[in-house]
């Protein structure tokens, strides 16, 4: 007759058989974070490859959530190619360059024949091609006038009022001179643009502070959901070190019932 187990036996045997239940629940529930911890950690070592530091979100939750602000002045120029969102000039939706002082004014402009642009600020004076390539950059070393609040455009001048004067730039002799002139220059101002350009521009403007590399490593690691998010990826990462050590301890018992 097969004698019944000890109490102590009993008991070991109901608790592997409890440990086995828990540990096919969780390790089901963990799997899931294991794939995502997977594939978010697969996709920062490629990072380069797949162009996620270049790949702007423009979600306007997400932008929220991480607390990035539209910028407070946006000016739109020469039919609305050209926009100015705070010191950040843009042809389109490329980004050209970030201006160390304000913008004061974007012209066209004819050099050497060819159609370009003239982007004025208040200590530089930049020239981009159609393309929204650099040609030139005019500083105060070569005779800009700093200071700039004004500007005024022909075909190949450029007329800069500031602090220490009004000056005209010609294109074509590369000179920089004092205006003298009983016509008033017709001053440039910003375009009168709808809703929807202006909106557009402010998004752009906010997408560049946040990539998807960045929304990446942050749902790695639960930083997307600040402290709390930290703390459940902890606790997560106990989970996976307790389901390993059992299912070590759960093979181990298996091992030595079958010697």
């Amino acid at each position: 007759m097969k004698s019944s187990p000890s109490p102590s036996k009993a008991l070991h045997n109901r608790i592997i058989r409890h440990l086995r239940e828990w540990h096919r629940k969780l390790g089901i529930i963990a799997a899931f974070f294991l794939i995502f911890l997977s594939l978010s950690g697969i996709a920062l070592n490629h990072t380069d490859t797949l162009s996620l530091a270049h790949s702007p979100i423009k979600n306007s939750w997400l932008l929220d959530h991480y607390g990035i602000a539209p910028p407070s002045d946006v000016r739109l120029y020469v039919k609305d190619n050209f926009r100015v969102t705070d010191n950040l000039v843009w042809l389109d939706d490329k980004l050209l360059f970030e201006s160390a002082t304000k913008v004061i004014a974007i012209a066209p402009i004819i050099i050497s024949e060819q159609q370009a642009f003239a982007v004025v600020s208040v200590d530089q004076l930049s020239f981009y091609n159609q393309d929204g390539e650099l040609i030139d950059q005019l500083g105060e070393e070569s005779g800009f006038p700093v200071g700039a609040n004004a500007v005024a455009a022909t075909e190949h001048l450029l007329v800069i009022k500031s602090a220490n004067g009004t000056f005209q730039y010609n294109s074509e002799q590369l000179l920089w001179q004092n205006f003298h002139s009983l016509i008033k220059p017709n001053w440039i101002t910003h375009n009168t643009a709808n809703k929807q350009i202006i909106m557009a521009a402010k998004l752009n403007y906010r997408a560049q502070f946040l990539t998807l590399e960045r929304i990446v490593l942050d749902a790695h690691s639960g930083r997307i959901l600040g402290l709390f998010g930290v703390l459940f990826m902890d606790a997560v990462a106990i989970l996976l070190i307790l389901l390993s050590l059992s299912g070590i301890y759960i093979w181990i018992r298996y091992a030595r019932a079958r010697r």
